[in-house]
């Protein structure tokens, strides 16, 4: 017995250390593996009927891949190909307003020269010296921006490896579903009811969580170009598409539409149109994600909202964009777990009961 222990606990120890080292291996691909992962679960279906059609496993499987490459790749494009050509003609509006008026930091002064008028009958501006402080704000903001770009330049690479990891592994996850489902059955172990209840939570997780996005992406959208309607910004519907899709973003949202579109009304001097339209933006519109999203999320999850609340802003502020699906499947395992757990303390109490019972009669008998 002491040397099937010390066997057991060198194998374990061993485990461990193999286990860290994997993870060692599979870090620096952990987002695009991941990314992968949540796209086969919830395309999943159309590739189970491109299969009945198809019936060979890699043809099948290299079909789907490219349909769901397509599905998402075209419209960002199309999308992005939009948003340049829409961001181009603000930018060539304020060249052409601060060319007039003898420069970028002239114009931005003779712009605000009326809400400044309207605020100094109830505040004391005097001591305000405006052309400096744009002028601080502008060389501020430059420097911001020539960071971001070489951020953006240098991340074009990383962004192309991650993609193409991710279209990949996809293909053999689409391939091979079944069969890893399969295994991960063998290697753990509990109860295939039991597998199948926690494989099932994360599953619906990943796919309420993805169908909550979509949804919040919808509303954002509809939002967003409703106000760009009123203001009386072209292309509105145009825009509330734009709006949606990068509303799937956390750290970029639908400011990327209605801040431009903010900028675009002051520079023709629209000012009190652009501060309702940024009030509505960041108080309306950026609200609905932090409402909306965790209540259609616990519909299917069956948790709490609060919950599910922290699961998805905890997860984006941990894991970043995967967040937003890591963060509720962590819950939805730990929960499932719990339950698991509860069941199993259960059967093992009326175990326990009924090992106390018999042993009681068994006493008895022996008195009598």
């Amino acid at each position: 017995m002491t040397k099937k222990r010390i066997t057991i606990i060198f194998l374990l120890t061993l485990t461990v250390f193999a286990l860290y080292l994997c993870y060692l291996l599979f870090q620096p691909f952990l987002n695009p593996l991941l990314s992968a992962l949540v796209i086969a679960i919830v395309f999943f279906p159309v590739h189970a009927r491109i299969q009945v059609v198809i019936r060979k496993a890699s043809l099948s499987a290299l079909v789907s891949t490219m349909l769901v490459t397509l599905i998402i790749i075209i419209p960002a494009i199309m999308i992005l190909a939009a948003v340049t050509k829409e961001l181009s003609g603000l930018i060539a509006l304020i060249d052409q307003k601060s060319a007039e008026s003898g420069g970028l930091s002239p114009y931005l002064n003779h712009l605000l020269e009326g809400p400044l008028n309207w605020v100094g009958q109830y505040i004391d501006l005097s001591q305000v010296n405006l052309s400096e402080t744009l002028r601080s704000r502008l060389e501020g903001l430059s420097r911001f921006l020539l960071a971001q770009l070489t951020g953006i330049i240098g991340s074009i690479t990383s962004f192309a490896v991650d993609a193409v990891i991710t279209i990949f592994t996809l293909f053999f996850l689409f391939r091979e579903g079944r069969s890893m489902r399969r295994r991960v059955t063998t290697l753990v172990p509990l109860t295939h009811d039991q597998i199948e209840k926690l494989l099932d939570g994360i599953e619906n997780t990943i796919i309420g969580t993805v169908y909550g996005g979509l949804v919040v992406a919808a509303v954002q959208g509809a939002l967003t170009g409703l106000a760009l309607w009123v203001f009386g910004i072209h292309s509105p519907v145009l825009w509330a598409v734009v709006a949606a899709f990068f509303a799937l973003l956390p750290f970029v949202g639908t400011a990327i539409v209605w801040v431009p579109a903010a900028i675009y009304l002051l520079a023709a001097g629209h000012w009190a149109q652009a501060i309702i339209l940024a009030v509505w933006g960041a108080g309306v519109v950026g609200t609905v994600d932090n409402i909306l999203r965790p209540y259609l999320i616990s519909g299917r999850m069956q948790m709490h909202t609060l919950l599910i609340f922290f699961a998805v802003f905890g997860g984006v502020n941990v894991f970043g964009f995967l967040g937003l699906f890591v963060g509720p499947v962590i819950l939805a395992i730990t929960i499932t777990l719990l339950g698991i757990l509860r069941d199993e303390g259960r059967v093992w109490a009326a175990s326990l009961r009924e090992e106390s019972d018999g042993a009681e009669a068994a006493r008895q008998d022996a008195g009598g």
